[in-house]
């Protein structure tokens, strides 16, 4: 095919920023934008699309490879980004950049393309299309009138979407520039202004902007609080459970057995999971007992809070440990004000298990380090994460979140050392249901990431030499590729594009073989120190678990299937489908949660009308899902809701989700807690066929 050299210049200005604050990743330029937060400004894609396959960021410069031989050259300057095109063909009608805007620009931000402007809709906007329209001027503002602004390239297009319409909660902006090959240079002018404050969060760490009923509005609130709870909780009446939340005397019903441990059976067809006395026990469980999410980046941006106290006095425990004054909890410190206290983990466990335990749960679910002994003098179960995690010392193959690479020996050193030091310990604990492996890795990226590493990775290593292995001369890869390769060893170090069917199937092949020896190889660690308990798995996504491959492999390696699976309505048809390719393993849906923005003060997440329908969409979940028969446990998402500006590990970006059973000023969603109970509470009459299945009659959860 014809192609011609197209040549455009990109030129980037921070305000307010050093040239530090851009830089070239594996994904786009990173602008670094203070408060305002981080945004990405992706490589430019093409018209008709060419599937980039490559991109190697090294300091200030980065390479793109397309598919079809064009080339993108990045180069950072100061606060200068120039982008050189190169072999870009000759059908190309334009190209586009595209930046993702945080959702938390929905809590009083606002936007302008040219002579437009508006507001960034707190509620999912219908149609999703916010704007669309010729214009070369962009800017948007945060709630504290702090603005970034883009001026794109002439005869550009922009639109601007919320993705929520998408299940996705985050705003999507976009330009489109035509292709001409007489237009060889555009420029892109960036600036900031952070010199906007006010103030946005209330000392209990509310909004300021918004009201609902179950605001806190005074500290005199938090000690008639006090008692409120004492008589909310009183006023709740459970079913007798056994010690560990399990059906009494279910174990002799069914013919299960006692080991002394949580495991497994499958009696006439259906899954149970049996806890340690031999009883059927469905794990209720609830992520993120110890604070997590509601701990909140503060440095940077003090002015938006109303009140925040000093590291080191009265609240020193509301600050997370070992980050000096960074990151507070405003829930902690509205517990502390509750209860006089400064914060303790072990108390503060043993106060949620005993609310947890009113409301029906009866576990505590992942994201959650074991209390020192609490959950002990309550028997009350856990489930635990594998010491492989990321920032533990085990790199990750760049490109697909959460994979290790199973071919490199040093990785493999460092796993089995982490589970030799950390599983023993643990290995006869009657309370531990488990070990989940990772958090939602995604192995459908492999297909595309391997091939585009370079030979410093085992697993770019294996695939070359299964290659050579197969086809035995550089002349037969050549033919099967498409590939202008001089020899087999120049494909370490360089893109593969994987464009042929035969390529594609050789790919799929070895991917195969990777997850195989990924699990085959955790497993054989896992079992050498730990006999006893399950192996849950990786809480994998939607996107990531449509794969027949990947179940069969899990299912030959793991006890239980474990899955993250944010829905409206349970496609119950899906759920069978992963179950039979996994050899039917039991089944845990390990993470979802519904939000309802209306009355809580937050933004973001699957979101509903009220807290009630939280409820409501709760017991559509979780009974439809257990009335199947192979699922065996749920894990609601999460215990306290997220911080209101955002979650901390984000920095400015941060999710700032309704996800709580309770709110930062430690009050019960009770409308939706009414509804959970009655599911929670009625969990095993549906499971022995005594009910029906909840069924809501909502069309989005039909």
């Amino acid at each position: 095919m014809k192609t011609l050299s197209v040549l455009a210049a990109i030129y980037c200005w921070v305000g307010l920023a050093s040239a530090t604050d851009l830089k070239p990743t594996g994904e786009g330029i990173e602008i670094a934008a203070g408060s305002l937060g981080r945004f990405t400004l992706g490589y430019p894609e093409f018209d008709p699309p060419h599937k980039r396959i490559e991109v190697k960021a090294t300091g200030a410069k980065a390479e793109v490879l397309y598919e079809g031989g064009a080339e993108c050259s990045v180069e950072v300057d100061g606060n200068e980004v120039q982008l050189t095109f190169q072999g870009v063909a000759i059908d190309v009608k334009s190209w586009k950049m595209a930046m993702l805007i945080d959702i938390s620009f929905g809590k009083g931000g606002t936007w302008k393309i040219s002579d437009s402007s508006g507001t960034f809709p707190s509620s999912k906007a219908t149609p999703p299309q916010i704007a669309s329209l010729h214009g070369t001027n962009f800017e948007l503002k945060n709630a504290q009138g702090q603005s970034l602004s883009i001026t794109a390239p002439e005869f550009s297009f922009q639109q601007l979407t919320d993705n929520r319409e998408w299940n996705w909660a985050v705003y999507n902006w976009q330009f489109f520039v035509p292709h001409a090959p007489d237009r060889t240079t555009s420029k892109l002018r960036v600036t900031t202004d952070l010199s906007a404050s006010a103030i946005l969060i209330d000392p209990f760490g509310q909004s300021t902007k918004d009201q609902f009923p179950a605001k806190l509005k005074s500290l005199q609130e938090l000690q008639v609080d006090l008692e409120a709870d004492r008589a909310y909780y009183a006023g709740i009446h459970q079913p007798t459970f056994d010690r560990f939340g399990g059906l009494p005397e279910s174990g002799a019903k069914l013919g299960l057995k006692q080991t002394g441990f949580f495991h497994v059976e499958r009696k006439e067809g259906k899954w149970w999971l049996v806890d340690p006395d031999g009883n059927a026990f469905f794990h209720l469980g609830v992520c993120g007992f110890a604070p997590n999410d509601d701990y909140t980046y503060v440095k940077g941006r003090e002015a938006i809070y109303e009140w925040l106290p000093k590291a080191d006095g009265e609240f020193a425990s509301a600050f997370r440990p070992g980050d000096g004054d960074a990151h507070f909890s405003f829930y902690l410190a509205n517990a502390i004000r509750k209860f006089s206290a400064p914060y303790d983990y072990d108390a503060h466990a043993s106060r949620m298990m005993e609310r947890c335990r009113k409301w029906g749960f009866n576990s505590i679910g992942a994201f959650s380090p074991v209390p020192p002994s609490a959950h002990v003098k309550a028997s009350f179960p856990y489930v635990a994460h594998l010491p492989i995690n990321q920032w533990e010392g085990l790199p990750r193959i760049p490109g697909a979140h959460e994979v290790w690479d199973p071919f490199d020996p040093a990785t493999e050193r460092k796993i089995a050392e982490n589970l030799a030091k950390e599983l023993p310990g643990r290995a006869n604990d009657p309370l531990l249901i488990g070990w989940f492996i990772v958090n939602e890795p995604r192995f459908d990226e492999l297909p595309r990431v391997i091939p585009a590493l370079d030979g410093k990775h085992a697993c770019k290593m294996r695939l070359v030499d299964s290659l050579r292995t197969r086809y035995q001369t550089i002349e037969a890869f050549r033919a099967a590729w498409q590939s202008q390769a001089a020899s087999f060893e120049s494909l370490l170090d360089s893109g593969l594009a994987v464009t042929t069917d035969a390529a594609k199937a050789d790919v799929r092949v070895f991917v195969h073989h990777f997850l195989e020896s990924y699990f085959a190889q955790l497993e054989t660690h896992f079992r050498k120190h730990d006999p006893h308990h399950l192996l849950l798995g990786c809480r994998l996504q939607p996107v990531t678990i449509e794969d027949e491959t990947l179940c069969r492999i899990m299912g030959q390696h793991l006890d239980v299937i474990s899955y993250n699976y944010y829905t409206f309505g349970v496609d119950t048809a899906e759920l069978r489908r992963y179950h039979d390719w996994s050899g039917q393993k039991p089944m845990m849906l390990s993470e979802f949660f519904w939000a309802s923005p209306k009355d809580s003060g937050l933004i973001g997440g699957r979101e509903v009308d009220s807290q009630q329908q939280r409820g409501l969409a709760y017991r559509n979940y979780v009974e439809q899902s257990a009335s199947l028969g192979f699922v065996i446990g749920i894990e609601w998402f999460t215990l306290v809701d997220q911080a209101t500006t955002g979650r901390w590990f984000s920095q400015y970006n941060g999710e700032s989700y309704n996800t709580g059973l309770i709110s930062v000023a430690d009050r019960p969603w009770k409308e939706m807690l009414a509804e959970m109970m009655k599911t929670n509470h009625g969990i095993y009459e549906l499971l022995l066929g005594e009910r029906e299945p909840f069924r809501w009659n909502d069309a989005r959860f039909r």
